[in-house]
């Protein structure tokens, strides 16, 4: 399948993602509102995303890969398509106001990425180069902790692209081993890259990673 075609069929499975919570069921019926915590809700989104995926996947008769089994790795899933696999990430940042979002962390710059042949992946058995494309599902939302789980999130939009479509030349989160993500939510809906293309995207952020040995040497792995 060609990048392009993946891109939009991707696009066209979540596109419609929508907050639709109402709390925690109990077995006897009874809701719980949602703790204020974003952590929260970004395991909720992801979880919805996957189901959308996996469901894509089933009715184009692709091979889907749900990683939960080997907890914070990478990538959170994988697709198999014509014999090829697709690393795809889920990543979700908040709307913050204009065109400003805040900045998503995009996977770590050292280890498995460092040493794209080293089997580092998958308990061992994958590396990062076993992919074919390592593409990233973002979403933008709108965080209103003082509202009720209903109301909590909002979701603005979901964007689709490879990595290096999204990434900036800023780590991701203060002094660790993470790639940041652009903050601008017009240039990741029209994925309007920093980079030329993915080889100077990961000559970059592993020339990064080598230059920053304190942060390189972190063992943070997604």
């Amino acid at each position: 399948m060609a990048e392009i075609d993946l891109q939009e069929e991707l696009t066209e499975a979540v596109s419609k993602t929508a907050w639709t919570v109402n709390g925690i069921i109990h077995t006897d019926g009874a809701i719980t509102p949602l703790p204020a915590e974003s952590r929260v809700v970004t395991e909720i989104i992801q979880s919805i995303l996957l189901g959308k995926i996996k469901e894509w996947a089933s009715n184009k008769g692709h091979k889907f890969t749900d990683q939960v089994a080997y907890g914070r790795s990478y990538p959170d899933s994988v697709l198999e398509i014509k014999g090829k696999l697709i690393a795809v990430d889920i990543k979700s940042a908040r709307f913050v106001k204009g065109d400003t979002i805040t900045r998503m962390t995009l996977g770590t710059h050292n280890g498995y990425f460092l040493e794209p042949d080293a089997r580092k992946l998958n308990g061992g058995t994958r590396c990062y180069n076993d992919y074919a494309g390592h593409w990233v599902i973002s979403v933008i939302y709108e965080w209103h902790p003082d509202k009720p789980t209903r109301d909590m999130v909002k979701i603005v939009a979901v964007c689709v692209g490879q990595k290096w479509q999204f990434a900036s030349k800023i780590s991701g989160s203060g002094d660790t081993a993470n790639i940041g993500g652009i903050n601008s939510l017009s240039r990741l809906k029209s994925r309007s890259s920093i980079f030329k293309n993915n080889k100077e995207f990961e000559e970059y952020w592993r020339d990064y990673s080598i230059k920053h040995p304190r942060r390189g040497r972190m063992k943070q792995q997604s």
